[in-house]
């Protein structure tokens, strides 16, 4: 019988699930593509007089895979809150989540300063300097040219979220680095393919999948103000629509920026004509925005998906395992990126 191995390492450097015992009824980590953190949730079975909370920045490192093989290193996290409930049946419960430590500690301090005449990629590099990390950003992103970025009063982490976003990429900070890759494009930072997660039918523990007809345009634009004609512009994106044109709802602030917004635009009206997650036994090599294949689903094999999210859930009573839930979104079209 196959049997998961977790470790959570504490601070002194040693596994704490030893001492925990029994009262742990579940480790959850949700690997996340970029955007928002990773989380990493504990769940206790308590008695009374009640365990206090975890102290306000206590971290914790974690490892898992299938007994015998290879551990996989999730990244460090930091404590954020903690819950206690309580059930006649099921008796006290409490809950600790934890983010992971790149995100925390990018997240604190606000500032004010400004970019000229630069590119999408040195600004990712310097804001990382800033907060003594790295950044690897995807070729088609670095590229891009920004005449002039004003950064007021906002964190490291949120500006940079913020101008990925507006260029079609998504912002993962995990390791110390940080990792801007196309979003929704089953590439990584670099450019390169990720393994596809491939997932058969017979082997789903739970499935739920929805598409659904979305409007199609024939042109995705986005709008720019060109200063030395003094009138607006556009930048155009074809889309696979025969008619009609989608107008996006802000001006970019150049001309490079607004002809990546409308590239960025049309992905992601494209990415959410599908939804819906796949549940099955848990794999290590599983990596939040990689490509995903479908086997033996008969006509829904055809989509192109990526794992938008993936939540690992750890259990440790007789019937305990690992299963994973992988939240899905159609695959962007790299190719057509820049």
């Amino acid at each position: 019988m196959k049997r998961p191995v977790v470790r959570i390492v504490g601070e002194t450097g040693s596994d704490l699930l030893p001492a925990w015992g029994s009262s742990l009824m579940s480790v959850t980590f949700t690997d996340n593509s970029g955007g928002d953190a990773d989380e990493l949730e504990f769940q206790f079975s308590v008695t009374t007089p009640l365990q206090a909370p975890p102290q306000k920045g206590q971290q914790y490192r974690l490892l898992f895979n299938w007994q015998g093989e290879a551990l996989r290193d999730a990244g460090l996290f930091t404590f954020q809150s903690a819950s206690l409930s309580f059930e006649a049946e099921g008796g006290w419960t409490m809950s600790v989540v934890s983010r992971s430590a790149d995100f925390v500690d990018a997240d604190k301090a606000a500032d004010v300063e400004h970019f000229e005449e630069t590119t999408a990629g040195e600004i990712f590099r310097q804001l990382a300097e800033g907060v003594g990390k790295k950044a690897t950003v995807h070729p088609v992103i670095d590229a891009i040219p920004i005449p002039y970025r004003l950064r007021m009063q906002q964190s490291a982490v949120g500006f940079a979220q913020q101008l990925a976003d507006e260029l079609g990429a998504t912002l993962k900070l995990a390791n110390g680095q940080w990792l801007v890759p196309l979003k929704n494009s089953g590439q990584t930072a670099l450019g390169s393919t990720l393994p596809p997660i491939v997932i058969s039918a017979d082997e789903a523990t739970g499935c739920d999948l929805t598409t659904e007809g979305r409007p199609e345009f024939a042109e995705v634009r986005a709008t720019w103000f060109d200063e030395e004609k003094g009138l607006p512009a556009l930048a155009v994106a074809k889309g696979s629509g025969r008619s009609a044109a989608f107008f996006g709802l802000h001006s970019a602030p150049s001309a490079s920026e607004a002809k990546q917004r409308s590239q960025a635009e049309r992905k992601e009206m494209e990415s959410a004509a599908i939804t819906g997650s796949v549940s099955l036994e848990g794999r290590a090599g599983a990596i939040a925005g990689a490509p995903v294949e479908l086997v033996q689903f008969g006509g829904w094999s055809g989509f192109d998906l990526v794992a938008q999210t993936i939540t690992h859930t750890f259990t440790f009573d007789e019937s305990g395992g690992w299963l994973m839930s992988i939240e899905l979104s159609a695959k962007g079209d790299a190719s057509a990126a820049g």
